[in-house]
């Protein structure tokens, strides 16, 4: 994650920094950039532009570290049960976890935590709260311990 948000950066800055000049001159209209200037002006805009880039991505890399800091403190709750994930088709985003007291509980893709895509492993560890749906039980809230 972190080396894509530092190629993204380069990137985008790197483009940046060599519109910049021709934007400006356009602006200013009739001042002609010469060769030292346009190369201080793609050097500093670049170096503007990269850090600009690079700390906005850190602070959503920032973020989302709480947010799974925030996960990990709400898990300490005694409700929550623990059990070993039995199977889950990725393709159909559905599975089983067999609690600890040893009944299957149904598990759909959305209940587990977790941004994007989110799937089990077979023989995972996970922690979850149960309901009582119109099917059967179901693990809501689930999350993946270690």
């Amino acid at each position: 994650m972190r080396r894509t948000l530092f190629i993204y950066s380069f990137i985008i800055s790197l483009l940046a920094a060599l519109a910049l000049p021709f934007i400006f001159d356009e602006v200013v209209q009739g001042s002609n950039i010469v060769a030292t200037q346009f190369e201080l002006v793609v050097a500093v805009s670049f170096t503007l532009f990269w850090v600009a880039t690079l700390a906005t991505g850190v602070k959503f890399i920032t973020s989302d570290v709480e947010d799974e800091a925030q996960w990990d403190e709400m898990d300490d709750d005694p409700n929550r049960e623990s059990g070993t994930v039995k199977w889950f088709n990725v393709t159909k985003g559905f599975g089983f976890v067999t609690r600890d007291q040893g009944d299957d509980v149904f598990v759909h893709f959305r209940s587990i935590r977790g941004k994007g895509h989110r799937s089990l492993l077979e023989g995972q560890r996970v922690r979850f709260s149960v309901t009582e749906s119109d099917k059967g039980l179901q693990a809501e809230d689930v999350s993946i311990v270690g």
